[in-house]
């Protein structure tokens, strides 16, 4: 399901996760059940959970800052933040592109774990000026030791957590991206098996919970270990190619055309499910072809291309790479994207192309 937009800070969106009202449910009910009742007795119910409620929520705001953190210094060296996602897991930036170096790569994983040991001695100070034996002084201390643990977890080695990235980075200052990437990749999916071997081992002591958080946390990390590893594999070898060499050449369709001079003349030719048409402003329109097939075939020769153009939503240069143009394909759900350069049609780019030579890539690193 689609992630509910909460609010935008910086630009930045963000978003909640439906696994989040488990995570939330679950963090509420082993304070209100276990934490506070064992370590502050006295108190009913529902001031329990109450409390509960207050610290998980806070908990979040928490590792909100800790993503925001990374999101922020992402945005100051030039690296676009598409939105900060909330979910079982925690948190996550979606930071839309690579570092451009090392050093920037450094800067941004580092700054999440400075920003959660920074409210943990934050949290710290609260405690040491604040030493009354009471439910507040639980929620402070409480913050105080999530936030060093999320520190101290995410400084593991271990791509794609943010300690992987500062090991990426390092060996990046001596190795190219890729190899950096894959070094730290395999750090994260070592330490993805231990935690699940963690899970067994605690399961098998009759400690389920624990266990199967082990587990679930291994299971994730594997997983985005692998992904991360391919999306930047990914980047690195479409970002070596130009739009340029891939696109399709086409000559725009004039406004005055009709749509069965577009099906006689240009789709036979083209083949392409969209098209460009210069509008009688002089700016680019395309035409689709699902729009066309809602129109009577005898009336395709007196409706005008223009008449069922709809605006340039999206496009690329012929400079652009063909990173930036998937991601832009990506971004907009297109199969076929123009290439303009200034104001003038040059071409069609399909994402066919693209995958096609991440294919013969792929093939030949299995050979």
């Amino acid at each position: 399901m689609n992630p509910i937009p909460l609010f935008k800070v910086f630009g930045i969106q963000i978003n909640l996760d439906f696994s989040w009202f488990f995570i939330f449910f679950l963090v509420t009910f082993t304070l209100a059940e276990g934490f506070f009742p064992h370590f502050y007795p006295g108190y009913s119910f529902i001031v329990y959970w109450i409390v509960g409620s207050i610290s998980a929520v806070l908990l979040f705001v928490s590792v909100l800052l800790h993503e925001l953190s990374h999101s922020v210094t992402a945005l100051h060296f030039g690296i676009p933040v598409k939105s900060i996602n909330l979910f079982i897991f925690g948190g996550v930036a979606m930071i839309e592109e690579e570092a451009p170096n090392p050093k920037v790569e450094f800067l941004v994983a580092a700054a999440g774990p400075l920003c959660s040991f920074t409210l943990g001695i934050l949290f710290f100070t609260m405690a040491y000026f604040y030493p009354v034996d009471d439910l507040l002084n639980g929620i402070i201390n409480y913050l105080m030791y999530v936030n060093f643990a999320l520190g101290l977890f995410n400084l593991v080695p271990a791509f794609p957590l943010d300690g992987g990235r500062i090991l990426r980075a390092i060996i990046w200052t001596k190795k190219d991206l890729l190899t950096a990437t894959r070094i730290s990749s395999l750090s994260g999916t070592i330490f993805a098996y231990f935690l699940m071997f963690v899970g067994v081992i605690s399961i098998l002591q009759g400690n389920f919970i624990n266990g199967m958080w082990y587990g679930l946390i291994g299971l994730f990390l594997r997983q985005a270990s692998k992904t991360s590893y391919e999306q930047t594999k990914f980047s690195v070898i479409l970002s070596g190619y130009k739009v340029e060499n891939f696109m399709q050449t086409v000559k725009p369709l004039l406004p005055d055309e009709t749509v069965l001079d577009f099906i006689n003349f240009y789709y036979p030719f083209y083949r392409s499910s969209i098209y460009p048409v210069i509008g009688r402003d002089g700016q680019i329109y395309v035409i689709n072809i699902e729009d066309i097939k809602n129109i009577p075939e005898e009336r395709w020769s007196v409706v005008h291309v223009i008449d069922i153009a709809k605006p340039l939503i999206a496009y690329v240069s012929p400079y652009d790479s063909l990173y930036k143009a998937l991601k832009l394909m990506n971004k907009y759900r297109l199969e076929e994207i123009p290439v303009v350069y200034g104001n003038t049609i040059l071409g069609i780019l399909r994402k066919s192309s693209i995958e096609l030579l991440l294919e013969r890539y792929l093939e030949e690193e299995k050979r």
